[in-house]
């Protein structure tokens, strides 16, 4: 579980294209009159496969210049630093 570096949050964003390489990819899907996020990911196959959940393990294990911010204290949190 990754921690704030200043409050101590647990209440982390991931943002997965600060850096414009995301190994994710997001469209949005019209269901009722509502938008829905549909994420994707590359499985073991290299083919696109909807991610409901990611763990924190997956995201530094495609993601090297990971980027996280804190919805309590909205300190920025680099993943290379946690």
């Amino acid at each position: 579980m990754i921690k704030c570096t200043e409050c101590k949050s647990t209440n982390l964003e991931y943002l997965p294209n600060v850096d414009g390489q995301s190994w994710v990819e997001t469209t949005y899907i019209q269901k009722d009159g509502k938008w829905v996020a549909k994420v994707k990911a590359k499985n073991n196959d290299d083919k696109w496969v909807d991610v409901s959940k990611i763990d924190t393990n997956k995201i530094f294990y495609n993601d090297g210049m990971s980027f996280f911010s804190c919805l309590d204290c909205t300190a920025e949190i680099d993943g290379r630093y946690v």
